[in-house]
Parts: C-alpha cells; structure tokens; sequence
C-alpha cells in the first residue's frame, strides 16, 4: 500500500512539473467537439496573475484527448488530465491529475511578492460524471453533471478540494460558414479544505508584518465552499479537421477566501479566465 502511495504521489508531482510551466489555470478549459473524437490542440488564454488577483497574465494550455479501447479515454484539458475507465454511453468515471499554479515573486501586486512563496500543488483524485441525453437525434444536446474528489501529492496542503459542477451543451441548428457549432454554459461549487484556504488566502507567520490592517491577529480562514464557478465556451467546426474554441470561466470567491486580505485588500473577489483554443481532429 506505501508502495503504490509513493507511486502514485511521485505520477502526480511528475504531471504537475510537465503542466505548471505552461499554464496557470486553475481549473478545467471548457472544450466540447461537435463529435466525440480524439483531438490536438493548444489554447491562448489570459488567467487571473495568482488566486484571488486583480491582474491577468497569458497562459498557454495543451489540449489532447485519446480514446481507447470504446469509449475509454485519455484527456488533457490545460491543468487537468482524466482518465475515463468506463466504457459507456452516459457515465464516465475515473482517475483525475491536476496541476495547481504557484504563487512567487512572479506576480505583478509587488506586496504579495514579498509573502512566502506556494510551490507548484499535485493534485491526484477521482471523477465521475453522468451525460444526461436532451435529444437522442442529437448526441451532444444534453447536461453533463459531474463531480471529482482529489488531495494535495507534494505537501502544499493538506486535506482534500473538490468540485460539483452542471454543465448544458447545445449543438446549434443553425451553422457559421456551412459549419456545425456547439455552445455550452455551466455553474459549478468548489469546495476545499481548512489548510487549502489558509495556503491560498490565509495570512499567519512572517506575512503577517505584510498586513498592519490586521492589528497583528492572524487571517486562519476555514473550510467550506470556496467559490462558485460559470464555465461557457463556443466551438466552431472550421474544416473536417479543425476546431476553433472560444470558452471562459466566470469565478466569484466566496465566505472567508472572499473576505482575505490578499482579496478584499489587494485582489478581486470577481475571477475571470478567457481564451481561444484551436484542435486539429484525427
């Protein structure tokens, strides 16, 4: 059982040392083809600078999905890679991989800076998701309701993070140039530990100087439900091959990540990621 522990920490500190160089998104692109199929593809997206920031910096996400054996797959969306090990219609369910950004002297706000630095995060989990159908003429028209569950790998933080999300995909009748298109739009809860907060939001030892406001009583925020997120994307099929991705994420902090210093003071408690992505399809 150590043994497949210390396996399965050092996959996951492995995807996140390959991912975190790229992109700094903190949670999954919103990508939905016209048609199941494998695909290829990067995307441009501009995310917040640190969590809770009121600045934006560019991040480049890598987009690659690989099915096998039926309806098993592989999926690399940004941050975020899944491996689907059900071979059904409707449901999918699986072992989850994410990378979480770090927090340096990389960031524009010249105040955070100075706080102590937050490493790189592997996060290792599981998913599962039920594809419930609109439109049995229409495979893509449906909601996709879908969960995941994962813990800190590297010692970033302890405890567990997870998400509940609701996501409505339509595949427009109507077509841009002759060409099929799908709109999805979503929201979902995320949902994280006493000590993720505190890593993230919290302010407690030497940070603390930082921070007069506080009268020197340290900022301990608690679990519970960190934000709620609106996901939306556009897909345009451009060719047989090719496909062009418009999507976003809304991300509105709540309770105690809301109410931190880092946030209230010097952040934004309104979280915006927005992008393009082109997939080749093969």
């Amino acid at each position: 059982m150590k043994k497949c522990k210390r396996y399965c920490s050092s996959l996951a500190t492995i995807a996140a040392l390959l991912i975190s160089p790229i992109v700094a998104a903190q949670d999954v692109i919103p990508i939905e083809s016209p048609k199941e199929r494998n695909f290829v593809g990067l995307g441009l997206f501009s995310i917040p600078d640190y969590y809770g920031s009121q600045d934006n910096q560019g991040a480049i996400a890598p987009l690659v999905r690989y099915s096998f054996a039926g309806k098993r797959y592989v999926q690399l969306l940004g941050p975020e890679l899944t491996v689907n090990l059900l071979d059904q219609n409707e449901w999918r369910a699986g072992v989850l991989l994410r990378s979480r950004a770090r927090r340096d002297d990389d960031v524009d706000d010249a105040l955070i800076q100075q706080m102590r630095h937050i490493p790189s995060a592997a996060e290792l989990g599981l998913f599962a998701a039920y594809h419930m159908p609109l439109d049995y003429n229409r495979p893509l028209h449906k909601i996709v309701i879908s969960g995941d569950l994962v813990t800190n790998t590297n010692d970033v933080y302890d405890g567990t993070t997870g998400n509940l999300r609701a996501n409505y995909i339509y595949p427009f009748q109507q077509t841009m140039a002759g060409r099929p298109m799908v709109g999805s739009i979503g929201i979902g809860m995320f949902f994280a530990s006493s000590s993720f907060n505190r890593r993230y939001f919290g302010v407690t030892g030497s940070d603390l100087a930082l921070f007069p406001g506080l009268g020197g009583r340290e900022y301990r925020p608690e679990s519970g439900v960190t934000s709620v997120k609106i996901p939306f994307s556009l897909t345009t099929q451009l060719n047989e091959k090719w496909l062009l991705t418009f999507a976003g994420r809304y991300e509105r902090l709540l309770e105690d990540a809301k109410d931190s210093p880092l946030v209230n003071d010097r952040g934004d408690s309104n979280q915006w990621s927005l992008g393009v992505a082109g997939s080749y399809l093969f």
